[in-house]
């Protein structure tokens, strides 16, 4: 796996383990402290979910990314890793197939379980991509401003840090 990618991995891996392991974490996941907002559980399926679509797609998009890349024989200008965090500003609702409609109550470790089968999943898409296809090949989304995957990766942990600060923060305050 290209190097950029791989430490990127590692980052969300140790971001994970620190906020898995907090008393929030282990406390009632499922319990919601403010009525319309997600409880702890609920956050991390949404992150799931955000993590499972951003796989799939790419299960698609990345085989004919890199076959029109062999065509057209594009150079990479640019080595861009910067990606600013979208959540700071205003955010938007998520939409209706990212939202957690969870079938039942999954425990910290099952959904930490979710989480890490789907990483390892996603890696294993990005895992044969050279550094110029990582660079080169860009995500048809334009609220993160069209990002390359190495960017992509980026943001998944961005939008998973801003969840979980969220959702500690609002524990932490109307906790009982």
């Amino acid at each position: 796996m290209q190097n950029d990618l791989s430490l990127l991995f590692e980052e969300l891996q140790a971001m994970r383990d620190t906020y898995f392991h907090t008393d929030i974490f282990k406390a009632s996941i499922h319990k919601r402290v403010v009525p319309d907002k997600w409880s702890v559980a609920e956050s991390i399926y949404h992150c799931y979910l955000l993590l499972k679509l951003t796989r799939l797609t790419s299960v698609c998009y990345l085989p004919v990314a890199r076959a029109y890349m062999k065509v057209c024989r594009p150079t990479v200008k640019r080595y861009n890793v910067d990606m600013s965090n979208i959540y700071r500003e205003k955010t938007m609702k998520a939409p209706f197939i990212l939202k957690p409609k969870m079938k039942r109550e999954y425990t910290l470790a099952e959904l930490r379980e979710l989480l890490e089968e789907e990483t390892e999943k996603l890696k294993s898409c990005v895992a044969q991509l050279t550094k110029e296809q990582c660079y080169w090949i860009r995500y048809p989304d334009p609220v993160p401003a069209y990002p390359n995957v190495v960017q992509v990766v980026k943001l998944l942990r961005i939008h998973e840090e801003h969840h979980y600060t969220v959702v500690m923060e609002r524990e932490q305050k109307f906790r009982d």
